[in-house]
């Protein structure tokens, strides 16, 4: 029996009693029974374990796995741990017995969930049960995460049994858990399995518990269950509305779509209300279905719905009207817009709400209306290199929300054919131009590209014949604010640009840069010298 027992220690003192070797103690026992052959084949089996370890004796381990294999022992509790242990490198053959062994032992739940993420089928139920049979007294289960097994069909359906049936036996209050728990365990839970309404119920009266359903096997099932429940509230309780309002509408707000539905409007509005990417998004997911030529009266009904508790800006009216055919803008539309505009300043995109809203303009805004339409034909000619005429006659604040579109188009052509356009647009616009072009120029955060036009139109603007004396210092102080505090590719760059343009025009800004480099920084100062004698 090779290495069966081994050698007895060496003999106890006097003075204390003999001991046995653990082995010893394990073996000599059984040696002396009727199945002695058995536990000789026992020992033999528990020697092949370490022997495959490359050990020289066997283990505690090994000799209470090899008595389950051979003796169909079974085993105490506190042995659990060790064997969970050596199941991680036994042999394959010999798992299934010792597995089974071990989980009959009722082993602690650390022990068990060990097992659960090493071996699934038998290991991972038997965790399951744990923690259902936890959650159905009272208990709370953990919230780790576990190593992800697919279920077999059977599996799978015991596993739903196991769960269907908690769900039905604990206070509503506990399913919560019970789902959380089908989805760490990778287990389906549908809501036909269990009485979903029971939970959902309680789940409508009690907003404060905040659950959270992405946490659950069904989420999309039991919310579409709490909309219907609060929907068939709502129309006997008021509590229920500031419920809504208050608690439930993040939940709801992705399923809110009809804008008839009281529960649906009351959900919009709330998250219209919440400002940010929450308000931002809700608008824009209905500026699309304002659109939709199969939705009747769909334009008052989602700006009903959108703006119940919030008033829309004049940006968000026109996204969500701007794209309406002109039929499609009905009084109580354009009322709630005009209401709007009265407290808005006049910019680009409230000239843009008005042309929408033409044909119910009272006569001040219709006057505006018609400025605009002027600016914007302007604007329209020149970016075709027609003729454009004069822009006198165009009230300041038309004129200062256009202002933005007018140099974009100035600064995409030729800066001579610019400077002849602002000449004859008249001093308002020259008069705007003389602080936008410096503060496009001066704005590290705008386009290159821009900067480099808007220093090329005001050079041009201040060598041209028509300008006057206040234009050529503002520009010229303004542009040696940049020379000074700008590098020389930039220079290069607006150079560049203006050879482009005509020779004259590079020989000027060359001959200019000269003198402010030669010359120190002058405050205060009037016109330079330079400019006198241009000509």
């Amino acid at each position: 029996m090779s290495g069966g027992i081994p050698a007895q220690p060496e003999p106890p003192s006097a003075d204390e009693p003999p001991r046995a070797a653990p082995e010893t103690r394990r073996w000599v026992p059984r040696v002396l029974t009727p199945d002695s052959v058995e536990v000789v084949d026992s020992i033999e089996l528990a020697d092949e374990f370490a022997r495959a370890r490359g050990e020289q004796h066997a283990g505690p381990a090994d000799r209470l796995a090899a008595g389950v294999i051979v003796l169909g022992e079974e085993l105490a509790t506190e042995d659990c741990a060790l064997l969970a242990a050596w199941l991680r490198s036994a042999p394959a053959d010999v798992r299934g017995p010792v597995l089974s062994a071990v989980l009959a032992a009722d082993p602690p739940r650390e022990v068990l969930a060990d097992l659960a993420a090493e071996h699934a089928g038998s290991a991972r139920m038997a965790l399951l049960r744990r923690e259902i049979a936890g959650i159905v007294a009272g208990g709370r289960v953990p919230e780790s995460p576990l190593t992800p097994h697919p279920w077999g069909a059977d599996e799978a359906e015991e596993a739903r049994s196991l769960l269907s049936a908690a769900a039905d036996e604990v206070a509503p209050d506990r399913v919560d858990l019970l789902l959380r728990t089908a989805t760490r365990f990778g287990a389906d839970l549908p809501p036909h399995r269990f009485t979903a309404e029971r939970f959902v119920s309680w789940w409508a009266s009690h907003p404060e518990a905040a659950l959270d359903p992405s946490l659950w096997p069904c989420a999309d099932e039991l919310v579409a269950l709490l909309r219907a429940t609060l929907v068939a509230r709502l129309e006997h309780s008021e509590t229920v509305f500031t419920a809504v309002t208050e608690h439930w509408w993040p939940l709801l707000r992705h399923i809110a779509t009809d804008p008839f539905e009281p529960l649906d409007a009351a959900v919009l509005s709330a998250a219209v209300r919440a400002k940010g990417d929450t308000r931002r998004e809700t608008i824009d997911l209905f500026a699309e279905r304002m659109r939709d030529p199969d939705l009747p009266d769909a334009p008052e009904a989602v700006l009903a719905a959108l703006f119940g508790a919030a008033s829309p800006t004049v940006d968000e009216l026109h996204r969500l009207i701007g794209a309406l055919p002109a039929t499609a803008v009905t009084e109580s539309i354009a009322q709630r817009a005009f209401a709007v505009l009265d407290k808005a300043k006049v910019t680009g995109r409230y000239l843009d709400l008005l042309r929408v809203l033409g044909h119910h303009l009272s006569s001040d805004l219709r006057e505006l209306w018609s400025e605009d339409a002027r600016v914007r034909s302007w604007i329209a000619a020149f970016g075709r290199d027609s003729e454009v005429g004069s822009l006198s006659g165009i009230s300041d604040r038309v004129l200062r929300a256009r202002l933005p579109e007018v140099v974009t188009a100035l600064l995409a052509a030729d800066p001579r054919a610019a400077v002849r356009a602002i000449g004859r647009a008249g001093p308002n616009l020259q008069q705007l131009l003389l602080r936008e072009l410096p503060a496009i120029f001066g704005d590290a955060r705008a386009e290159e590209s821009r900067r480099d036009g808007a220093v090329a139109l005001a050079f041009v603007l201040a060598w041209s014949d028509g300008a006057t004396t206040e234009m050529r210092t503002s520009y010229d102080r303004e542009l040696e604010r940049w020379v000074r505090s700008g590098r020389r590719a930039d220079h290069r760059r607006v150079s560049k640009l203006l050879r482009s343009s005509a020779a004259d025009h590079a020989a000027a800004w060359h001959e200019w840069l000269q003198e402010i480099v030669r010359t120190p920084a002058e405050p205060d100062r009037g016109t330079r010298k330079w400019w006198q004698r241009r000509r």
